[in-house]
C-alpha cells in the first residue's frame, strides 16, 4: 500500500503519462492494441521498493458503461450555487451551499491532482455526496471531472466511481468497485484543444482507469479540489455525513494549492449554517474537509488523525 507522499509521486508521473511523458516514478498506462482509448494497469512502485501495481485492465467501453448508482443525476458537478468573501477582505474563505475544500479562478489552468482515503459514510440523508478534482466549473459553464461518489438515496451508501465532461457528457459511471477506507488517487490534464486526460486510480482494489476525452468548449477558467452536496435537478440533495476526507498531495499545474493562490470554501446549509469546513492547505498540499452538519460542536479531524501523522 502506498503512503502519501508516494502516492503525490505517482500522482506527478500520472500527469506525465497524460501529458505523453514517461518518468522514472511510475510507468505510464499501456495502450490495449487496436484501442485508440486505452486503459491499462499502474505499474507503480511502492514506498521501500514494494511492486503496489495495479490488477486489472479495462477497455474503454467499460469505463464508459453506466450503472445503477446516480444513474438519474444529469449534473454532478458544477458551479459553486453561492460564494462570497469575509465582509472587509479582499480573501479569506468562501462560502457554498454545494462546495468545500479548495478552489482558484483568475487564470489558466492545465492540471489537477490529489489522492484520498474514501470515507465511510452514514446515511443520515437520502442525498448524495461527491469527491473529485476537476477544471471549470467554478463561473464557467464546462465541467471536466472525475472521482468518487456515495449515494445514500436507498438508505445504505452505495460507492461509486464517476467522471463527467459537461454539457458533453453527464455523469457516467465507471465499472469499477470503490469501498470505504480505499485509498484512491485522481488527475486531470489538459492537452490542449479541448482534449483532456482523466486518471482515476484505486490502490486498494487495484484498478486505474486512464479516460481520453474531448471538451471544444473547456474553457480552463479554474481548478478544484472539493466534497460536494450533489445536485438531483434543480435540487441539492441532502449532505449525508462522511465524517471527514484528507485530500493530501494537491497540486494545481504542478504546484500546491497555495502556490496557485487557491481558497478554501466551507459549505452551508439553505440558512447559512455551516455543514462543512475545510481546514488550511500545508506546503506539501494537504487539508482536509469535515462534515459538521448543523452541529457547531461537531468534533473536527485533524491531520494526524487522517493523514497518521503524530
Amino acid at each position: 500500500m502506498l503512503n502519501n507522499r508516494a502516492l503525490s509521486a505517482v500522482l506527478l508521473a500520472a500527469l506525465a503519462c497524460a501529458a505523453g511523458t514517461d518518468t522514472a516514478h511510475a510507468a505510464c498506462p499501456s495502450r490495449a492494441a487496436g484501442t485508440a482509448d486505452a486503459v491499462g494497469t499502474v505499474g507503480a512502485t511502492g514506498p521501500a521498493g514494494t511492486a503496489d501495481t495495479a490488477g486489472t485492465t479495462r477497455t474503454s467501453s467499460d469505463a464508459r458503461r453506466a450503472s445503477v448508482p446516480a444513474r438519474s443525476l444529469s449534473l454532478l458537478s458544477h458551479a459553486v450555487r453561492q460564494r462570497h468573501v469575509p465582509p472587509g477582505k479582499t480573501s479569506g474563505t468562501m462560502k457554498s451551499t454545494n462546495w468545500a475544500g479548495y478552489a482558484v479562478t483568475g487564470g489558466k489552468y492545465t492540471s489537477v491532482a490529489a489522492n484520498w482515503i474514501e470515507p465511510s459514510v452514514t446515511c443520515t440523508s437520502n442525498g448524495i455526496v461527491g469527491f473529485w478534482v476537476g477544471l471549470d466549473g467554478w463561473g464557467s459553464t464546462s465541467v471536466e471531472q472525475d472521482g468518487t461518489g456515495v449515494d445514500c438515496s436507498k438508505g445504505t451508501p452505495q460507492q461509486f466511481a464517476w467522471w463527467e465532461t459537461y454539457p458533453a457528457n453527464s455523469v457516467q459511471v465507471y465499472n469499477a468497485p470503490v469501498s470505504a477506507g480505499d485509498r484512491m488517487s485522481s488527475s486531470i490534464v489538459s492537452q490542449g484543444h479541448g482534449r483532456y486526460v482523466m486518471v482515476l486510480t484505486d490502490w486498494t482494489a487495484r484498478w486505474t482507469v486512464r479516460n481520453p476525452v474531448s471538451l471544444p468548449s473547456g474553457q480552463n477558467a479554474s481548478a478544484e479540489i472539493v466534497a460536494e452536496a450533489v445536485s438531483s435537478g434543480n435540487d441539492i440533495t441532502t449532505l449525508p455525513d462522511f465524517g471527514a476526507i484528507g485530500f493530501t498531495g494537491a497540486t494545481i499545474n504542478g504546484g500546491s494549492p497555495q502556490a496557485a493562490a487557491a481558497q478554501p470554501i466551507d459549505m452551508t446549509d439553505s440558512l447559512n449554517n455551516v455543514i462543512a469546513t475545510t481546514t488550511d492547505a500545508d506546503p506539501d498540499g494537504d487539508f482536509i474537509v469535515n462534515y459538521t452538519g448543523t452541529m457547531a460542536s461537531a468534533p473536527l479531524r485533524r491531520a494526524g488523525q487522517l493523514f497518521g501523522r503524530t
